[in-house]
């Protein structure tokens, strides 16, 4: 049950990966050599295909503009001819901290995202593997990340499950494995579910665990949500709004305890907004059974019109930090290992929920208008009772679905548009035909690139049975995935 992690060394040349073509999405193999006549070769093939590819089209489809700048394709001369070369430029890194603060979300967007790729360490320079246990996720999870040197959270992660060598993580297992740890968190009640009607969660740091490390614990939970944040994966469980504060380092207020405890909002707020002065009330709070001194000598401190204020902000500050201590401080420092904290002060806390959460609604028009399809197309019958049948779901299923094709409950705050490879790439959702198997009936999840096979099925309720079977029989992104 025990788990380990491992570097892998970078291959011996900069072509030792797969190049894709930006139009077409061809992919070309990689080759391990350093042999220079396959080498010279490859290269000559790729820029053949790209002069083809690129230069024909009517379209200015060689220009991609997104966080990381402007980039484009452009032809240069070498001595053995010509070479295409990815550059790029990125404007918003011209921008400083306080004139960002004063632009609009988007733009604050574009250049917290172009300053977090400067931290990024290339994958081509190698990646770390995290050898975990699904039999005993949590804990070998723990331990693993917990062995990790703070810079190498800025690398590429990929998951070894103990049990099952055959999966090969080309990245989409990290969407999956994260999804699994939050469920985990709050299956085994580390985190909460408020005391408000929105389905947000709060730290409960009072539970007891005979094995795990609770402040290592809170500390993993740090860095599994900023790793999150790094890699653009939305959280699937929503922490609430004095927790957004705490990560902001901004103060929490009586507005901010109406998504973490409603009671509680609306008890001190009716004290805030009447007369009190005959109330029999203390500078005092009861927890866990526990009679608690807001202050020196609370006990012998009234509450009247004219201190009430100061006994509500204690409060606050003893139920949102003080009972929190010391395991928010570790979450914190686990955050702050990936995310820098000078970063985040240009965002208002609605803003970073939405970087952090994603869209909450999962728009089907717009999911089927940012598809690619491969070896088929929109008008193929097949392709039509797909999204005919997913126009019938409702937004859990569509939800895990969606999980189950790309690694994540939800879609990034720009929509399908900005759906994202494991590497920061855009990545449409894409469908690839594929002949049905009666051995082995089911669609099959490529979550690395977001790409679904669906087989040809020839009857309606078939595809719908085979469908459904992904979300209501557990057949997560380990199931028919590679």
């Amino acid at each position: 049950m025990g788990c380990c992690c491992s570097i892998k060394p970078p291959s011996q040349t900069t072509l030792g990966r797969e190049v894709e073509c930006p139009k077409c999405q061809q992919v070309f193999p990689s080759y391990t050599t350093n042999h220079a006549v396959i080498i010279y070769k490859f290269n000559l093939k790729f820029n053949d295909h790209l002069d083809n590819c690129l230069l024909s089209s009517q379209q200015n489809i060689n220009k991609i503009e997104d966080y990381r700048g402007i980039k484009y394709w452009e032809k240069v001369q070498i001595e053995q001819g010509f070479q295409w070369v990815l550059k790029e430029y990125n404007p918003s890194l011209q921008i400083n901290e306080q004139k960002i603060q004063l632009e609009p979300f988007g733009q604050k967007q574009v250049w917290f995202r172009a300053k977090l790729e400067k931290l990024r360490i290339p994958w081509q320079n190698g990646c770390t593997i995290l050898s975990v246990s699904q039999n005993n996720l949590l804990e070998s999870s723990v331990e693993s990340i917990m062995k990790l040197k703070s810079r190498l959270l800025h690398g590429e992660l990929k998951i070894k499950f103990q049990e099952d060598q055959k999966v090969q993580d080309a990245g989409g297992l990290l969407r999956e494995w994260s999804t699994s740890i939050l469920q985990q968190l709050v299956q085994q009640g580390y985190l909460q579910k408020t005391e408000t009607k929105e389905l947000t969660y709060k730290f409960n740091t009072n539970i007891q665990s005979n094995t795990l490390d609770k402040r290592q614990l809170f500390s993993f939970l740090g860095i599994i949500v900023g790793k999150c944040l790094f890699e653009r994966i939305p959280l699937s469980s929503f922490l609430d709004r004095t927790i957004i504060k705490h990560i902001l380092r901004q103060k929490v207020i009586l507005e901010d305890i109406k998504y973490f405890d409603e009671d509680l909002f609306y008890s001190w707020q009716y004290l805030l907004n009447n007369n009190i002065d005959q109330l029999d009330l203390y500078f005092q709070l009861e927890y866990i059974g526990k009679t608690i001194d807001l202050k020196e000598k609370g006990c012998e401190i009234k509450v009247t019109n004219s201190n009430v204020e100061e006994y509500v902000n204690l409060n606050i500050f003893y139920y949102t930090q003080q009972f929190l201590e010391p395991y928010l401080s570790d979450f914190l420092t686990g955050f702050y290992q990936v995310i820098p904290k000078s970063l985040l002060r240009i965002f208002k806390p609605q803003e970073l929920e939405m970087i952090l959460f994603g869209l909450p609604f999962i728009d089907l028009q717009d999911w089927s208008k940012y598809t690619i399809y491969k070896e088929c197309s929109a008008e193929d019958y097949f392709i039509q009772w797909f999204w005919q049948i997913l126009s019938n779901w409702n937004q859990d299923e569509l939800s895990q679905f969606l999980r189950f094709c790309t690694g994540s409950t939800r879609v990034p705050v720009e929509g399908f548009s900005k759906l994202e490879s494991n590497r920061g790439e855009i990545s449409y959702f894409c469908i690839q035909a594929s002949n049905f198997d009666k051995e082995n009936p089911y669609p099959k999840a490529h979550t690395c690139f977001n790409r679904l096979e669906l087989p040809k099925y020839q009857e309606l309720q078939t595809m719908e049975m085979f469908l459904k079977a992904t979300i209501h029989e557990a057949l997560e992104g380990q199931f028919g995935l590679e």
